[in-house]
Formats: structure tokens, sequence, C-alpha cells
């Protein structure tokens, strides 16, 4: 075995007597390189490696534990052996303790203990490289994880951080090493969080694994969903000598997942409309189809031998169906349009006192008077600017609902109030009213309330009423008890903005 030693000593006669002991040693071949001073020591050191150095503390040009810090900075990985005399034995403890291997005591050096010293110093900074080494590559691994991770004690105390869970938290490694990992800021003071982190810990220790979703908080404010998980490492006997902490962000897979439910949710619905427009379709239209059908075949037969009041009564009846059908259809294309986001909003002026008589008087018609309709307007001037197609859909849907849901004989009230830039529709009825349980989903398509009984409908025409409203900018209110009636209140803006 070669071993090659820098030997840094000022007195002749200590480094003649080392190398002396030196000489006499039995299976190991040395080469001795003796210097007196530090800078010489310090050339040595640049110039030529070597396998061990021992070290007097006092030179003619460096004393104590300078000399030993300042050989370490040149040569790190180099084994270091310091000679002391025999009352320099605490500095001799404190070379040790700044990465001096060991400590002779000069007066009491003999061969076996220089050569034990010196091989056990040698094999110590191997081991400290290996270590050093080891560590740079957990530290290399440890800290360019995509994860967030933390090594804790097994009672939840953070040893270790990486730097992906520093970043993250825009936190100091001393800011969370010796803290708690369930006091940490990320939790974003959650009292159920802590409680479920120490719970989880608890039973690491004991050697389960833990898993979960949790959500973090980020630096800049964000909450982040991550995949948690706490694994308990144990030595050979099932002792936890620690827990790895680790956090993996899955916030884009927990939104794409929710995406997939809208997009299911929505594909569920629309199978539904479709269900329901299918039956409402083929009842509703059967009605007017049957009553043209029948009035036109009684036209064809006997039309000669009726006189004409008679013939215009069924005539009258094919222009009420074909009426109804139209509506319908129209009411379709519309709930189509509101489905597909395309129905357009196009205000014109309007003068809304003159509109709401028209519209009275249309509905008076269309009901064959069964029912009484009292206007009423109050307030200044009522010029406006609303969609005038959209604004008859809207109160001709709430006013023939009012007369359809009404008893015959019954009055129903349209009262128009203009004021503060705003237009205050208001319809009111003495009619069947609006269960409690069906208030809150009355404005949904196809959606009729519980207490229709036999009378007619599609349930089109409340989901037009709402999305005209929206398109206005305006407000609508329910005020319904069953059996009493119904009151809707709809708000606009005089002047609306061309929207889509």
């Amino acid at each position: 075995m070669w071993i090659k030693i820098l030997l840094v000593e000022d007195n002749p006669a200590d480094a003649d007597l080392l190398a002396e002991l030196l000489e006499v040693s039995v299976g190991v071949q040395w080469e001795l390189v003796s210097v007196e001073f530090l800078h010489e020591a310090i050339a040595q050191l640049c110039k030529q490696s070597f396998d061990v150095v021992l070290l007097d503390l006092s030179l003619p040009d460096s004393r104590g534990l300078e000399t030993l810090t300042r050989l370490r900075e040149v040569a790190p990985d180099t084994a270091m052996v310091v000679m002391t005399g025999l009352d320099d034995e605490a500095i001799a403890f404190e070379s040790v303790r700044l990465g001096a291997q060991d400590y002779i005591v000069k007066g009491h050096i003999t061969t076996q203990l220089l050569v034990r010293t010196i091989r056990y110093a040698i094999e110590r900074s191997q081991t400290f490289q290996m270590l050093r080494e080891s560590e740079r590559r957990f530290r290399a691994i440890f800290d360019s994880s995509f994860q967030l991770t933390k090594l804790l004690t097994p009672e939840g105390i953070v040893l270790e951080v990486n730097e992906t869970a520093l970043d993250f938290a825009g936190l100091r490694s001393e800011d969370i090493v010796g803290r708690p990992i369930w006091e940490m800021a990320v939790w974003a003071e959650s009292l159920q969080v802590s409680e479920q982190l120490q719970c989880a810990i608890g039973k690491a220790s004991q050697g389960e694994f833990f898993r979960s979703e949790l959500d973090l908080l980020g630096k800049s404010g964000q909450i982040v969903t991550v995949d948690f998980s706490l694994k308990p490492v144990k030595n050979e006997t099932g002792q936890v000598l620690l827990l790895i902490a680790e956090a993996r962000d899955i916030s884009d897979r927990k939104r794409a997942e929710a995406e997939i439910l809208k997009a299911l949710a929505r594909e569920k619905e629309l199978s539904e409309l479709r269900a329901k427009f299918v039956t409402m379709v083929s009842h509703e239209f059967r009605t007017p189809l049957t009553t043209i059908q029948f009035s036109a075949g009684l036209l064809q037969d006997y039309s000669s031998q009726w006189p004409q009041d008679k013939k215009s009564t069924h005539f009258v009846r094919i222009k009420l169906a074909v009426k109804r059908m139209t509506e319908l259809l129209e009411d379709i294309l519309v709930i189509g349009k509101i489905e597909a986001n395309t129905l357009h909003f196009q205000p014109v002026s309007l003068n809304l006192e003159k509109f709401c008589r028209q519209l009275v008087e249309e509905q008076q018609l269309n009901d064959s008077n069964q029912h009484q309709i009292a206007f009423q307007h109050e307030g200044g001037n009522c010029d406006a600017q609303m969609d005038e197609k959209l604004l008859q859909q809207m109160l001709g849907n709430v006013l023939s609902n009012a007369l359809k849901y009404s008893p015959a004989a019954s009055t129903v009230s349209l009262h128009l109030k203009c004021q503060n830039k705003e237009a205050v529709f208001q319809v009111q009825d003495r009619g069947i009213g609006i269960p409690q349980a069906d208030i809150e989903r009355i404005l949904e398509t196809f959606y009729r309330a519980a207490n229709v009984g036999t009378i007619s409908g599609t349930g089109l025409g409340l989901a037009i009423v709402k999305r005209a409203v929206e398109l206005h900018g305006g407000k609508l209110a329910i005020d319904s008890q069953e059996g009493r009636g119904t009151t809707f209140t709809i708000t606009l803006p005089l002047i609306c903005e061309p929207r889509q």
C-alpha cells in the first residue's frame, strides 16, 4: 500500500521523529513531503494531491485553527490529522469539529498509533467524500423533482423540503424546516385540512400509507388541487424512520374532469330536451291538425248544403288552428336560437303605451272575450328603444298564460309604469297559481307546473320570456300562490343597447 503524506511541521526535531517512525512501519510504503510554512503547504497542495496531511497548528506564518481552515479551503477532500501538544487537546477537539479527521498528541506518538491514525483518517475522509457525493446526488434528484416533496420525522416535523415546493409556496427553507407540516401557510389556514394531516401523520407513523386530494394555496394566491401522499420509510425491524410527503399538481386533470362531467350533463340535458320536444310536438300539433282535418272534411262534403254562417264558423276554426301551429313553430324556432345562442337583439323606437294597448286588443280577440284584460298606464313619456318582436313574445306569453290559467269571466290586469329611465310591466291574474316547489324551475325549457292538469301548453313560453328579458338587460320577478294567482313583474331599461 502506497500512501503519500504532506508533513507541515516547523520543528525539525519533530519532523525527523515522525519520518523515523514511518520508516520502521511494516506493510506500508510512504512518500513523505515535509514543509515548515503554511504558504509552502498551500503551494504543495495546489501542485499535487496527497492522501493525508499531518498538520502542526503553530507555524511561523500561521497559528491556531486558522491554519486548518486555510488548508481545508485549498484541499477540502484531503484527510487531515492535527498534531498538538499536551496542553492543546481542546483545540484538537475543535479541529475535528472543523473538518480534521483525527488528532494526535506530540510526545505520545508511536509507530503503531501513527500508522493507525493515518489509515483511519484516510478511510474517514473517503467515507465523508462518498457521503458528500451521495448527498449531492440526493439533493440534485430531490430538488429537480416536479413534485412538491418534503421529508418528515414520524411526528410530522419537516426535515427537508425540495426547491419545487419552496418555489410553489414562495418560501425559504428556514420558514418550513423544523416546523410541523400542518402549520405551513400553503394549507390556507384550513382547520379541517390541519386536523386531517395530523390524523394522517399519526397513521403514517404507524406504517400506514396515506393518500388524498387536497387544495394548496400558491404564492400568487391561486388554489391548486394536488394528489397528496404520505409514505412511511422503515428500517429492517419495521420501525418508521421518516415520512416522505409528496404533492403532485392535478389541477389540469380536475378541470378536464369537470369539463367532461359538464359536457356529459349537457348531453344528457339535450337528450332529455329532445325527448320532451318530440312528445310536446306530437301532442300540441295533433289537436290543431285534427281541427283542420275535421273542418276541411266537413266543408268539402257539406259546404253546398250549409248556410254561410256555418261555413264561416269552420273557416274560423281552421284559421285559429293554423294560427296556433304558426305560434308554436315560432316558439320552437326561438328556443332553437336560444339554445344555439344565435337569438339576436335588435332594438327599435317604440311607444310602450301604444304597444301595450295593441297587445291587449290582440290578446282579447284571441281569448274570444272569455276574460277581461284591464290595462293601466302611469308615469311620463314611454318612448323606448326595445326589440319589438322579443317584447311581443315576452308580454304576449305572459298575458296568454295569465288568460289560459285563469277562470272564465275573471279579470287579468296589465300595468305599465315608466319612470327613472325604466319601464315596469306587471301582469296579474287570479288563476291557479304556481306551486312553491315549481317556482325555481318554471323558467326552464319544457317545464310545466304540477297543477296544470289537462290545460294544454308547451313549456316554452316562460323560457322565451326569461331570455328576452336578459337580452334587454332587465329583471324578471315572479310572485305566486297556488290557487290564488300569479304576478309577473318585468323591469326593462327604456333605452336598450344592441347586444347578442
